[in-house]
C-alpha cells in the first residue's frame, strides 16, 4: 500500500461545471430520479444527487432525455479547450501526455503492468489494457483513460475487476472501505459520504458516486460503485471537473 500511497497523485488542471439544472430523469426502462445536471462527454453524464453523484452512459437514457441533452448540452469536442494541458495525473503520468509518452511510461511504472503488444495498443485506446500490481482491498484494479481532442490524456479512472451479484456485499466493499482509507490518508475527511451503494440502486451503464475528494488543487477524485451488465465494480474517477456538493449527510 505504501507504493501506491506514494504514486497516487491527481490532476493540476480544471474545467468548471456549468450551473446545476434540476430535473426529472429516466433510464431506459421508465425509471425515474431526481439530479442536477453537471456534464456530459458526448459518451457520459455526470449528474448531482442529494446524497450521489451519479455517471451514466447516455446510450441508457431514457429516449426523451437524450433528446433533451441534444437540445440543450450538445456535446462538441471542438468546445474542448484547446491548450495542451498540465499537471500530476497517475504515478508517472502527467495529463497532457501524449498517448506515446503514456505507454512508455507505463512500460517503466513500478506499480502499472500490462501485457499487450505496444503496436496493438493503438487499436485498444488503451483502457482496459493496464493494471495495478498491488492488490487493493484483495482486488486488482484497471486504469482506463480519457483523451482531449488532441490526443493528450486528460482523465484517468481505475476500476476493480467485474464481480458477480453475490459478492457485491463482501468483496467488493471490502475494496471500497480501503479506497475510502487511503483517499482519506491522500486528501482529508471527504466532501461527500453516501455510504455503500445499494445494489439494489443500480442498473446496466450507471456508476454511483458515494464519495467525493478535493484534490489541493480543488480537483475532483469520486469513488464510487458500477455495473457493467450483470457484473459490478468499484471505480474511482479521478476528474478534472469541478463538482460541488451540499454538506455530508
Amino acid at each position: 500500500m505504501s507504493d501506491m500511497i506514494k504514486f497516487f497523485i491527481f490532476p493540476l488542471w480544471t474545467i468548471y461545471a456549468f450551473a446545476a439544472e434540476a430535473r426529472t430523469w429516466k433510464n431506459h426502462a421508465g425509471k425515474t430520479f431526481e439530479a442536477e445536471y453537471v456534464s456530459n462527454d458526448g459518451k457520459r453524464v455526470t449528474l448531482r444527487g442529494k446524497k450521489r453523484i451519479v455517471t451514466y452512459e447516455i446510450e441508457k437514457l431514457h429516449a426523451s432525455d437524450q433528446e433533451w441533452l441534444k437540445e440543450n448540452h450538445p456535446f462538441n469536442p471542438e468546445d474542448s479547450p484547446p491548450e495542451i494541458v498540465k499537471g500530476a495525473a497517475f504515478d508517472t503520468l502527467e495529463f497532457g501526455d501524449s498517448k506515446a509518452e503514456v505507454i512508455q511510461k507505463l512500460r517503466k511504472s513500478k506499480i502499472v503492468e500490462g501485457d499487450v503488444q505496444e503496436h496493438l495498443l493503438a487499436r485498444t485506446g488503451m483502457s482496459g489494457i493496464y493494471r495495478t500490481k498491488e492488490n487493493i482491498g484483495g482486488l486488482r484494479c484497471t486504469l482506463y483513460f480519457e483523451w482531449s481532442r488532441r490526443g493528450t490524456l486528460r482523465e484517468v479512472s481505475l476500476r476493480t475487476q467485474p464481480l458477480q451479484e453475490d459478492v457485491y456485499d463482501t468483496d467488493l466493499k471490502k475494496n471500497w472501505n480501503q479506497w475510502i482509507e487511503l483517499l482519506t490518508i491522500l486528501h482529508g475527511r471527504p466532501r461527500q459520504d453516501g455510504g455503500y451503494p445499494a445494489l439494489n440502486d443500480l442498473e446496466d451503464g450507471l456508476m454511483l458516486g458515494s464519495h467525493l475528494w478535493y484534490d489541493e488543487e480543488g480537483h475532483s477524485i469520486i469513488l464510487g460503485t458500477g455495473q457493467d451488465g450483470n457484473k459490478y465494480s468499484a471505480i474511482v474517477r479521478i476528474t478534472s471537473q469541478r463538482i460541488t456538493v451540499n454538506r455530508i449527510q
